[in-house]
């Protein structure tokens, strides 16, 4: 089983889109697949047609002692599964047991998609320890917002994947053209390209490639779910 976790270098650079989207792209490949929502919006399940009042998830679960975390697991479609994090009622959730949990998943997933909340320097947020052997993929856009958090803070060394790119914008092929020469190589080579289509996939409640097929974005990331497979998938 590969863990896979995405993670926005700064918060709205579309991560939540990217994991449903990713995920519905791998169960097309014959993946069996789990979407996992760590993010406190818990925003996730939006993407997968729950309603906008729904609290139900492993957080509440857990912290409310109605069931066990795995009871909130959801078929989306296929071999497509969700475990929305939910809203409980009071407190936080206790979730330093993750690493233990996802040994668990192991025979029933091929892929587990993590969405985590972006990571901030100094800043202690809700994320459990996942333990060893996760692969990671941090998530940006040709921006200057982006660029200066990758001044001020470094790349770390997770591979970066650049989201929402236009390719009609001078700004953003000049910060493409930049980054491929000074990241020595670390953006990941498929980009996501900016498409209404994207926007249109979480206002029906879908992911993606469920949505719109054959959009431009949709065929982007069925290439990122191929290069994704290429480095990863013979963890499972």
């Amino acid at each position: 089983m590969t863990v896979l976790a995405l993670s926005g270098i700064r918060g709205g650079v579309g991560t939540t889109s990217l994991v449903a989207g990713l995920g519905f792209a791998l169960q097309t490949m014959g993946q069996r697949v789990l979407l996992l929502d760590l993010c406190p919006r818990d925003l996730l399940r939006l993407h997968c047609n729950l309603p906008l009042e729904s609290v139900e998830g492993w957080a509440r679960s857990e912290r409310m002692g109605e069931g066990s975390w795995s009871d909130a697991l959801l078929q989306v479609v296929g071999e497509l599964y969700l475990l929305p994090r939910g809203r409980p009622e009071t407190g936080a959730p206790t979730n330093d047991s993750w690493a233990q949990r996802l040994q668990q998943l192991q025979r029933r997933f091929d892929w587990v998609l993590l969405d985590l909340p972006p990571e901030v320097p100094g800043v202690t947020l809700a994320a459990p320890d996942l333990g060893e052997g996760i692969a990671r993929l941090r998530v940006i856009e040709a921006d200057a917002a982006c660029h200066a958090v990758l001044h001020i803070e470094g790349a770390g060394e997770a591979p970066l994947l650049i989201n929402r790119f236009d390719p009609l914008s001078q700004l953003q092929r000049d910060l493409l053209l930049l980054w491929r020469e000074r990241l020595e190589g670390r953006l990941v080579p498929q980009v996501v390209h900016r498409d209404e289509a994207m926007a249109g996939a979480l206002a029906w409640k879908s992911p993606l490639g469920y949505y719109a097929g054959d959009s431009l974005a949709a065929q982007d990331v069925r290439s990122l779910a191929t290069w994704c497979m290429a480095q990863w998938g013979a963890q499972r």
